[in-house]
């Protein structure tokens, strides 16, 4: 989860990504704020799950990856 409140960078998208490579999982991105352009891009192409957090703490999911993870959850989950 990224705490501060200027939106995710595609340098930060792709960190998480590089990391979660490293230990052969998944990434997925919490933030405060919005997600710049060209880090959904970036996101999209390597298959980041997006999520901003509203100010209750609900992960709301923004690009397909979230939107996926969602639902494969919830196919587990019946």
């Amino acid at each position: 989860m990224d705490p501060t409140v200027r939106p995710a960078s595609p340098r930060d998208v792709e960190c998480l990504w590089l990391t979660a490579m490293t230990e052969s999982a998944g990434g997925v991105y919490f933030s405060l704020a919005e997600y710049g352009p060209e880090a959904r891009e970036r996101a999209d192409e390597l298959a980041v799950a997006l999520f901003v957090l509203d100010l209750m703490g609900t992960p709301r999911p923004v690009n397909d990856p979230a939107h996926e993870l969602i639902a494969t959850r919830a196919r587990t989950r019946a």
